[in-house]
């Protein structure tokens, strides 16, 4: 049985003709200290102009725009946000909207939370990832050198609000990076959950407000639980020990860097097989969940010879409280996540051969 039963979505997030409506008020709220956009050369000529249009008020916004991609969510991408917010006048009852997807936020979540000690900042998720999970939850954060998320705080946006209409730009690569977290959710949800994504066709079937709010849920009831990671928390990181190290490793290694859903895809398919050698998770559903991944996710040729590099990655897993084990969020099975497991090297090892192998 599920134990994030039904849609209890907080109250700061909102979506739908809702939404607009909500963000209407607020921006009149903001308008006397000043409102800021950070936005990235996608965002800017793509939602940009929705947001404007839908919402008024927002024409002596000042827009900050930056580079997007993994590689400039760094302390000198996050110290070209605070200049402009500082040249810019900002106050710290000013409010920063972060249009975008997942860099966005959490450059921008960070940047607000630290900028005089913390501003007021809302995120408009503009990719399928960032509307499921990025920009929930209140982690901020940039990477450092190359490994994820190294440094960062909890701030919690004012407001999160999911509009579809964003979607409509997307490429079909940034929804299959999102439906990788969705599939996550619901692996440590319930079968019915799983069940009801392995029968779509596309991920772009997945791109509809009751889909991506059912996703939304998981992660936000959860959080509610557990705000700090403590505990419970943790079972949001399944597919991601391996996911994140697949992750750094693409980008130091190859020209064109998978995107953060087809590592997570990877580390999913990884982490299940050890679920299956430890916890006795059921060797149907890992047959079934392979299945799916192999269907819409490339196969990523990861040499057999970088399973030490990853190893290293791996121990900068934030979740690590001895250098010398790793640990992992697995499941027992669909719907029963559990964390602080420790597999040991060798299964992890036999994880990925297996996925280089398939």
């Amino acid at each position: 049985m599920s134990i994030f039963a039904g849609m209890n979505l907080s109250d700061k997030i909102y979506s739908g003709d809702d939404g607009w409506s909500h963000l209407q008020v607020l921006i009149r709220e903001y308008r006397n200290p000043g409102i800021f956009i950070l936005v990235d050369e996608n965002t800017v000529s793509h939602c940009l102009p929705v947001l404007m249009t839908k919402c008024a008020g927002l024409e002596e916004a000042k827009v900050i725009e930056i580079k997007s991609g993994e590689a400039n969510k760094t302390i000198a991408g996050v110290e070209n946000v605070w200049q402009m917010l500082s040249s810019g006048r900002a106050m710290r009852n000013s409010l920063l909207i972060c249009l975008g997807g997942g860099v966005i936020t959490d450059i921008g979540g960070f940047a607000a939370a630290t900028f005089k000690r913390g501003m007021d900042f809302i995120h408009l998720p503009t990719t399928l990832l960032a509307m499921v999970d990025a920009s929930l939850g209140g982690k901020t954060g940039i990477n450092l050198h190359s490994v994820k998320n190294q440094v960062g705080v909890f701030a919690q946006a004012k407001s999160v609000f999911i509009f579809t209409e964003f979607l409509a730009t997307l490429p079909a690569r940034q929804k299959l990076s999102g439906f990788a977290e969705m599939l996550k959710h619901a692996l440590i949800d319930s079968r019915q959950h799983f069940e009801d994504l392995m029968a779509l066709d596309s991920p772009e079937q997945a791109c509809t407000e009751l889909m991506i709010l059912r996703s939304a849920a998981v992660k936000i009831q959860v959080v509610n639980q557990d705000p700090s990671e403590g505990g419970i928390r943790k079972v949001l990181n399944f597919g991601h020990t391996i996911g994140h190290a697949v992750e750094a490793y693409s980008q130091q290694n190859d020209a064109e860097p998978l995107s953060h859903g087809e590592a997570v895809a990877i580390g999913l398919v990884c982490e299940s097989l050890i679920s299956v050698s430890l916890l006795g998770m059921d060797e149907n559903d890992f047959s079934l969940l392979t299945e799916l991944v192999v269907r819409h996710y490339p196969h990523y040729s990861l040499p057999a010879r970088s399973a030490d590099e990853l190893l290293v990655l791996m121990g900068h897993d934030k979740k690590n409280t001895d250098s010398s084990r790793l640990n992992f969020s697995l499941i027992s099975n669909i719907g029963e996540p559990v964390y602080d497991q420790l597999p040991g090297e060798k299964l992890i090892r036999e994880s990925l051969h297996y996925y280089v192998n398939l």
